[in-house]
């Protein structure tokens, strides 16, 4: 699947399973934004 001209929001994305897949989506080629908030929140 093409995805260079996706973009996509990943919730939880500081760490684990958000930051593995926000990596994955970005070496493939989409616009990634990474949403988290601190564990205090």
């Amino acid at each position: 699947m093409d995805i260079t001209a996706a973009s996509a929001l990943v919730t939880g994305g500081a760490s684990g399973l958000g930051l593995a897949t926000a990596r994955r989506l970005a070496a493939r080629g989409a616009r990634v934004v990474i949403v988290d908030l601190p564990r205090s929140a």
